[in-house]
C-alpha cells in the first residue's frame, strides 16, 4: 500500500480547495443523495487546487484523502489504465463520484436469488460527469483507457466509508469488510 499523502494546513491549499472544505466542515450530519448531488455541482475546483492528492499508485488504483470529518469523507482516487476496483458496495454510506479527468468505466451488477451478482450494465462515464450511488449499489469502478491515459475521480462519501461487502463473481468471493480493515484495502 502506498504511503498517505501528508496533510495539508491551511497555509498551503488553495482558495478553492479552501472554500470547498468549508462546505464539508458545515456538515453537522451525514449528507442524501440530493445534497452529495449538490455538492459536486457547486465544486469549482482546478487540477492546481488538487495538486498535492493528485498522486497514483504503481500496482493498484490510489485513494488519497483530501478530508474527513464524522460525517463526511472527500477522497481523490487516481487510476492508471488498467487499474479497477473490485466489485463491491458502499454498506453504509452514499457516494458520489465526479470524473475529472479520463473515462471512468462503470459496471453495475445486482445481487441475484442465489447469491451470485451478475453484470446489470456498464456505461462510460466522461469527464465531468456524476454519479451518486446508494450504500447496497453493487458497482466496479476501471480505467480501460489505452496506456498512458489517467483517470482521476473525486468522491465524496457519507458518512465516511468505513463498511462495505466485496463481491466476486462466485459466491465464495462475498466479503464483509469494515473499520481499519476497509481503510486499508483499495477499493
Amino acid at each position: 500500500m502506498e504511503a498517505p499523502s501528508p496533510p495539508l494546513s491551511p497555509d498551503d491549499m488553495s482558495a478553492g480547495l479552501l472554500s470547498c472544505l468549508s462546505l464539508l466542515e458545515q456538515c453537522r450530519a451525514s449528507l442524501g443523495l440530493e445534497e452529495i448531488r449538490l455538492f459536486h455541482h457547486a465544486l469549482r475546483l482546478s487540477r492546481a487546487d488538487l495538486a498535492p492528492f493528485w498522486r497514483f499508485g504503481d500496482r493498484q488504483y490510489r485513494r488519497n484523502r483530501i478530508y474527513a470529518n464524522d460525517f463526511c469523507e472527500l477522497l481523490l482516487l487516481c487510476w492508471r489504465s488498467g487499474q479497477r476496483s473490485q466489485i463491491h458496495n458502499h454498506r453504509g454510506s452514499l457516494c458520489g463520484v465526479r470524473v475529472l479527468q479520463g473515462v471512468a468505466v462503470e459496471t453495475v451488477f445486482e445481487q441475484t436469488p442465489s447469491g451470485l451478482v451478475a453484470s446489470r450494465e456498464t456505461r462510460e462515464l466522461a469527464a465531468g460527469s456524476l454519479v451518486v450511488n446508494g450504500h447496497l449499489d453493487i458497482h466496479q469502478v476501471a480505467n480501460q483507457q489505452p496506456d498512458g491515459e489517467d483517470l482521476v475521480t473525486l468522491h465524496l462519501y457519507s458518512p465516511p466509508l468505513r463498511r462495505m461487502e466485496l463481491f466476486g463473481l462466485e459466491p465464495q468471493q462475498h466479503r464483509l469488510r469494515h473499520g481499519d480493515d476497509c481503510l486499508e484495502y483499495q477499493i
